[in-house]
C-alpha cells in the first residue's frame, strides 16, 4: 500500500472528474489524503479517502478572476499561505508520491520540496509542454488581441505574482514559478480527462500525457431537484458552471430569450446570483443555484454551457448537442474546437442578445446533425478508458520510481 496526497482546487469542475479516480486508487489498496475545501469532505470520504481542510486559504467562494494574470497571482498568493500552514503535516505523512490538480501550484512546490513523484490531475485542455511547439505559435495571432488586454490589466498583478514567486523560490529552494506553468503545473505524469479528439492538437503530446478520457461516476452531494415538474416536456438545461457564474445580465437574457418557448427550462444560477434580481421567473422555467447536472442531461434535448471541459465532457457524455458561451480562459478554445468537430455551436458574450440567443438554440434543436455528432464524440468518450485507465498508468509510473 502506498500513501499519497492529493491537493486540488475546491470546485466541482475540478473535483468531479477526481471521485472516481479516488475510488479506484482505494480500492486497489492506497491510502489517499485529500486537501480540499468543507463543502467536498461527504464526497471524499465516500470515496474512501482521508479528508483535511484548506478553507481557510482557498474555497467555493475565493474570488476568481475572469483575467488570467490576477487569477494566476491568486493562485500563487495561496499558495504561499498553506505551504508554511501544512508543511510539517505533510512531512510527517511522510507520502510516496504527490497528486495534484493542474490549477494546484502547492501540490507541485510541496512535491518538489519534499523530492517525491508527482502526477499531475488536468481537467480541462492542456498545452504541450513547449509553448515554441509549432501549433501553438500558430494560435498566437489570433489569440494576440486578448492576450494584451490581459496583461495591461493585470499588470499590478504581474509585478505581486514575481515577488510572491521569489520568495517561493528564496525561501524553499523550488525553481521559481512562471505566470504561464501557473495555469497548467505539469508533472513526469499528466492524467488528462479527455481524449486526443477533444483535445486541442492532440497529436501534439508527448508519452507523459494520458488521455483518459472523462471521469463520470461519483459526485459531490448532488442537490434535490422536483425531477416530477419537468413532466413530459422537452428540456434545456442551463449553466455557467461553478467558477465564473455570476452573471445575471446572461440569466435575465435568458429568461426573455425562451420564456415562451415549448421547452422546460432548467436554469442553474450557482450561489453568487441573488435570485430576488432575476425578476420575474417565467412559468416554464425551474431555477436553482445548483442542480443535478449528470441526471438533467439525461433529460436535455440541448445544453447551454459555458463549455468548460468537464461540462463538455458530461454534455457529450449524454449525446447531447451545445450551445457554448464562453466566458474566460480556455472556454474560448474549447468551444471553438467543439464547433468545429460539429457538436454545438458558440456564441461570444459581445454578440448575445434575446433574439440570437433563441436562434442558435432553435437552430441547434432544428438540426439533428448536432445531436448525432454529440452522440458519437460521446460514444468515444466512455470507451476512452477512464479512472481504470487513469490508475493503470498511475501504478506503472509507480513501478518506473520503485513506489
Amino acid at each position: 500500500m502506498a500513501k499519497v496526497l492529493f491537493f486540488n482546487l475546491p470546485v466541482h469542475g475540478h473535483m468531479n472528474p477526481t471521485l472516481p479516480l479516488v475510488a479506484e486508487l482505494v480500492q486497489r489498496g492506497e491510502q489517499v489524503i485529500y486537501y480540499a475545501s468543507e463543502a467536498f469532505r461527504p464526497a471524499i470520504e465516500q470515496a474512501g479517502a482521508t479528508f483535511r481542510g484548506i478553507d481557510a486559504f482557498f474555497n467555493e467562494r475565493t474570488p476568481v478572476d475572469e483575467n488570467l494574470v490576477r487569477f494566476g497571482y491568486t493562485l500563487l498568493r495561496a499558495t504561499q499561505e498553506i505551504i508554511p500552514a501544512i508543511l510539517s503535516e505533510v512531512r510527517a505523512d511522510q507520502p510516496d508520491y504527490i497528486l495534484y490538480d493542474s490549477l494546484c501550484v502547492w501540490g507541485k512546490c510541496l512535491a518538489q520540496m519534499l523530492q517525491v513523484p508527482a502526477v499531475a490531475s488536468v481537467t480541462s485542455i492542456v498545452r504541450p509542454r513547449s509553448s515554441l511547439h509549432p501549433k501553438v505559435l500558430a494560435s498566437l495571432p489570433a489569440a494576440m488581441p486578448y492576450l494584451m488586454q490581459m496583461f495591461l490589466e493585470g499588470r499590478k498583478e504581474l509585478t505581486q505574482f514575481r515577488a510572491v514567486a521569489k520568495q517561493l523560490h528564496e525561501t524553499y529552494h523550488i525553481p521559481r514559478p512562471q505566470l504561464a506553468e501557473v495555469y497548467t503545473s505539469l508533472a513526469e505524469l499528466n492524467i488528462v480527462y479527455t481524449t486526443t479528439q477533444l483535445q486541442i492538437y492532440g497529436n501534439a503530446f508527448d508519452d507523459t500525457f494520458k488521455f483518459v478520457g472523462p471521469s463520470i461516476g461519483l459526485h459531490a452531494q448532488a442537490p434535490s431537484f422536483p425531477f416530477d415538474e419537468l413532466g413530459n416536456e422537452p428540456v434545456i438545461y442551463i449553466s455557467l458552471g461553478t467558477i465564473f457564474n455570476d452573471k445575471g445580465d446572461f440569466y435575465r437574457l435568458c429568461l426573455e430569450a425562451f420564456a415562451d418557448l415549448n421547452y422546460r427550462v432548467v436554469m442553474s444560477v450557482g450561489n453568487k446570483t441573488e435570485m430576488s434580481h432575476l425578476g420575474t421567473i417565467p412559468s416554464n422555467f425551474i431555477v436553482k443555484p445548483f442542480v443535478p447536472q449528470l441526471q438533467l442531461l439525461q433529460r436535455a434535448a440541448l445544453f447551454i454551457t459555458h463549455s468548460g471541459m468537464n461540462s463538455v465532457s458530461e454534455g457529450l457524455w449524454a449525446g447531447v448537442p451545445l450551445l457554448m458561451i464562453p466566458q474566460a480562459a480556455d472556454q474560448f478554445f474549447i468551444a471553438q474546437h467543439v464547433q468545429r468537430l460539429g457538436a454545438g455551436k458558440m456564441l461570444r458574450n459581445t454578440q448575445l442578445n434575446a433574439q440570437r440567443l433563441r436562434n442558435a438554440a432553435e437552430e441547434i434543436l432544428a438540426e439533428p446533425a448536432f445531436q448525432q455528432m454529440s452522440a458519437n464524440l460521446g460514444a468515444s468518450l466512455r470507451q476512452a478508458g477512464g479512472p481504470t485507465l487513469a490508475v493503470d498508468e498511475i501504478e506503472a509510473f509507480k513501478r518506473r520510481h520503485g513506489v
